[in-house]
């Protein structure tokens, strides 16, 4: 594989984002079949002890972390640079080879190498510094240009990424908080993802591949405890409204039902309506 230029289908952290993307659409839609297809090539390709999960999860560090000074970046990518030499580069080629055969043959999407990325540039030139580290035959040049980008990334403060807009034929937010009060969880619906779920989202994606539920779990009970709260607030506020104090006490036993003993897409699918229904809430105070 070549380190000269940038080839997306090999971005191991862009392809893992693709895949969450896939995921929260496929939840939102209630396709089940398209979400539990996304979850098993997460769970297949990126499972622990990989060469993939390993470079994955290094990249991840490097987008996710902020430092407080050049000196700081340039010690995290000296111990980047050393992490990359346990690497097996051939043994991560052909793990990269089966993840794109996997995804091409298993959710037949044609889009889904076009997704839009905000950060895009930085992803990429995370993955080619990575790649040129490991070159047999280094460009110094290109590299210390990737160095320098990732350096000011890493002092960089990470904004939050704009929700991405789901759409069908349906209206979105009053008829999304109509199904939360009926209990009509499994119909389809759009509206936009708040990072709360986006959030729900990722936390699932990494409980399935580590097979560990305790951070979705974590993230559930976080919207479980908020909501009840912000429910009972609510209601004292309305006390001429029968009918909304009603459906928002249906709402409240249905929320306070969930066990959480086993964290499924219906689980997820279910806890992303109860946080547009948290938006609507917020929104009204």
């Amino acid at each position: 594989m070549s380190s000269k230029s940038h080839q997306k289908k090999r971005n191991s952290f862009l392809i893992y984002e693709f895949l969450i993307r896939v995921i929260s659409t496929a939840l939102v839609e209630d396709d089940k079949n398209k979400s539990a297809a996304a979850l098993k090539i997460i769970r297949k390709h990126f499972k622990p002890g990989t060469n993939l999960y390993r470079e994955f999860r290094l990249i991840n560090s490097l987008v996710k972390t902020t430092v407080s000074s050049e000196h700081v970046a340039a010690s995290i990518l000296k111990e980047a640079k050393d992490a990359v030499s346990s690497i097996d580069e051939d043994k991560l080629d052909r793990e990269k080879s089966l993840l794109i055969r996997s995804i091409n043959h298993t959710l037949n999407d044609e889009n889904f190498y076009d997704q839009h990325v905000n950060e895009y540039r930085t992803y990429a030139t995370i993955q080619m510094m990575i790649n040129e580290w490991k070159s047999t035959n280094k460009d110094l040049q290109r590299m210390a240009l990737f160095e320098d980008h990732v350096m000011k990334w890493l002092v960089t403060e990470k904004e939050v990424a704009p929700d991405q807009m789901i759409t069908d034929d349906t209206s979105g937010t009053s008829r999304l908080l109509m199904k939360v009060m009926t209990k009509k969880l499994n119909e389809k619906y759009s509206g936009v993802l708040n990072e709360q779920q986006r959030g729900m989202i990722r936390a699932y994606a990494f409980s399935t591949v580590s097979e560990d539920q305790s951070p979705i779990k974590a993230k559930l009970y976080e919207v479980k405890e908020s909501l009840v709260e912000l429910v009972d607030q609510y209601s004292s506020e309305i006390q001429h409204n029968e009918y909304l104090k009603n459906k928002l006490s249906e709402a409240k036993s249905a929320l306070l039902s969930e066990s959480l003993e086993q964290v499924d897409d219906s689980t997820v699918t279910r806890f992303m309506l109860y946080s547009r229904l948290q938006d609507e809430l917020e929104s009204k105070e």
